[in-house]
Order: structure tokens, then sequence, then C-alpha cells
């Protein structure tokens, strides 16, 4: 694993127990997205991650956050509106397009605010899973290919976090 700003950023699936231990909102974004060796770039701001959206992501972040959330690799290109097909065909270390890349950081998000409020990733996957009143009886994870809909959940899970009844 590659040093990141003189410390080590592990994957939330290799090493969860060191997630919980991380402060900064990039730190756990980077986490999430398969650590630091995956990200090969410093993420201290939101402009580090426009940087990222242009220059693009590696499919094998693909692989990871269809593992974080329990999905199929089919559903996961779903979420980012490429081509099953075409992601198949990628290698591991080919980049993805801005949208695409945008698309996962928003989903990575997603995943971050979920495990702060539900204190467990397999918590929150299983909320994920279920179908929410607020969303008229829908998945949250079904709202996860769209920026408006990444707002809409990450909204629904700051009301939970509050104690709004959601």
């Amino acid at each position: 694993m590659k040093t990141y700003q003189n410390k080590l950023i592990s994957s939330l699936v290799q090493e969860p127990e060191l997630y919980y231990g991380l402060n900064s909102k990039y730190d756990k974004m980077i986490s999430i997205l398969g650590g630091s060796s995956n990200i090969n770039q410093t993420i201290n701001s939101d402009l580090d991650l426009i940087t990222i959206s242009r220059k693009g992501l590696p499919k094998s972040v693909v692989v990871t956050i269809s593992y974080l959330l329990g999905i199929s690799m089919e559903k996961m290109s779903d979420l980012i509106h490429v081509s099953h097909r075409t992601i198949q065909r990628k290698k591991p270390e080919d980049l993805l397009n801005s949208y695409s890349t945008e698309q996962i950081l928003e989903i990575a998000e997603v995943i971050s605010k979920g495990i702060e409020v539900f204190s467990s990733l397999d918590d929150f996957t299983k909320w994920l899973h279920q179908d929410i009143r607020h969303l008229n009886y829908q998945k949250p994870l079904d709202y996860l290919d769209t920026s408006f809909g990444t707002k809409m959940v990450l909204d629904i899970l700051g009301r939970i976090a509050y104690g709004v009844y959601s």
C-alpha cells in the first residue's frame, strides 16, 4: 500500500476497523474507494475531487464499490451508466469517464454518510436494500444512479441521524 501524505489509508474492504478511526471526510472517501493505492492522487478538498472526476477513477474502484454495496456488477454498471460489457472489457487500471467517476464519488459520499449514521457498513447496506416509505416504498439503492437521487438519499440519512421520522 502506498503512503498517502505520510500516512497509510487502507481500504474499507480490507481493513474495516481502521475506517472508523479516520476523521477526515476525504480520508474516509479514499478508504471507501479502495485505499490510497487505488487513487494515486491526494484528496484534501473538493477541488481535488473535481480533478479526479476529470481524470477518471480506475475500474478497480467499481469492483470495490459493488462489493461494499452488496450488488452485482450489472447493477453497478446501471448506477454509473456504463454497459456491463464495457466494464467487463476494461482492465482494473483502465480509467472511467468523468461522468461515471463523478457518480462513483457521489455514491462513496453516500456510503460514508450511511456508515456514520448506522455505525456499521452491514446495517447501512441492509437499509439501502429495504423499501423506504419516504421514497414511495422503493429502495434507496435504486436512487443512486443520479445526482438528484444521491442528494435525496443523503437528505434521508441526515433526517435519520437527527431522529426525524423517515
